[in-house]
């Protein structure tokens, strides 16, 4: 009824009344606010436990994530951590291998047996008082602040029925489906930097309408990381947000992929591929660039061991000389990447195997 109502009797709506500026306004900051809530909340706090806070902030990421309407922290967070153990199987929820639609809304839809929809897992976060206070409470939150103060917004200025459509029906729609672009299509279409072997994506795009959690294939590949979107250009609010409020020490342990990690994955995934490539060019190209994938996949693993040493001892990287070095391994990683993208590129111009004869 949700995206009836808030599509087609916003439309209605506005075709009879026209639009007042205050209800896009109202619309975006409640889904800023229930979006964070799901993100940063639901997800990479509670879910992950990919940082820390205090009781207070558990409370409104609690309250923001419960006016997003998709179902309680301990349900959610059951959920998400089955995805992640059990990806692509029988016990995972939004499995993409059932489906783009069955990831995307059928999960939701169908009716599943009490043992597979049970709650489990979670017993580390069973103890929080703002999730015991929120299973019992769950819809009376989600009414108030998701209808009941946008109704009354709207009264404020004389049209409360657009209020409720714009802020709780078009807004809630919102918030689900560009939740559950997340489960479809970021199983569906998008790069595979960090996982070649995983069908989750990464995708700038989704990550506009989820405050960062379209960079999906780096979150499978190291979920406790409370990044999603890692380079520095990266549109993920939830990772600023984060990093902002720690500098206040609201927020604190911080989950960070240490560096040699991540380029490992990179260097892993592209090496993988052409590997892949290679394999099914032609001979002449095998034969050309063979032996220079061997060598560049070599040093790629000694710097990343030598990194990978300097990492481990957390100490010494306050040191001239570590810092030196690592400056050192991240131009040395990229200028491999560089030469390892530009054969990707020939191989793909001019060295695949074709069925043509």
């Amino acid at each position: 009824m949700f995206p009836l109502i808030g599509i087609f009797g916003t439309s209605i709506y506005i075709y009879f009344y026209g639009v007042v500026w205050y209800e896009p306004i109202l619309l975006l900051v409640f889904w800023f606010i229930s979006g964070m809530g799901i993100t940063m909340g639901y997800h990479r706090l509670f879910s992950h436990k990919s940082y820390q806070t205090n009781t207070f902030l558990e409370w409104v990421l609690m309250i923001f994530g419960s006016l997003a309407l998709e179902n309680t922290v301990l349900k959610w967070s059951s959920d998400h951590r089955k995805h992640h153990s059990f990806s692509e199987t029988e016990d995972d929820p939004y499995s993409i291998v059932k489906g783009f639609w069955h990831a995307h809304i059928g999960w939701v839809l169908k009716n599943t047996t009490e043992e597979k929809s049970r709650i489990v897992g979670v017993k580390d976060l069973e103890k929080k008082s703002a999730i015991i206070f929120q299973n019992k409470y769950y819809y009376h939150i989600a009414i108030i602040g998701g209808v009941l103060i946008p109704l009354l917004i709207g009264l404020m200025y004389g049209r409360p029925l657009g209020a409720v459509l714009w802020g709780s029906f078009l807004r809630i729609t919102l918030v689900h489906h560009a939740t559950f672009l997340i489960n479809s299509l970021c199983h569906y279409k998008g790069k595979r930097t960090y996982d070649s072997s995983s069908t989750s994506r990464d995708s700038w795009f989704i990550s506009l309408f989820t405050f960062g959690e379209g960079y999906h294939n780096y979150h499978h590949k190291f979920p406790s990381d409370f990044r999603n979107g890692i380079s520095w250009f990266a549109f993920d609010p939830s990772k600023w947000i984060i990093s902002i409020l720690s500098f206040f020490r609201i927020t604190s342990h911080l989950r960070k992929t240490k560096d040699h990690l991540i380029f490992k994955s990179k260097f892993e995934t592209l090496h993988t591929t052409l590997i892949e490539r290679l394999n099914n060019s032609n001979e002449i190209y095998q034969n050309l660039y063979k032996d220079r994938l061997s060598v560049l996949s070599k040093s790629a693993n000694d710097i990343l061991l030598s990194w990978q040493k300097i990492d481990i001892n957390v100490n010494s990287i306050s040191s001239y000389i570590d810092k030196k070095h690592l400056k050192e391994y991240r131009s040395e990683i990229k200028k491999i990447f560089k030469d390892l993208h530009n054969i990707s590129r020939k191989l793909n111009k001019r060295g695949l195997v074709t069925n043509t004869i």
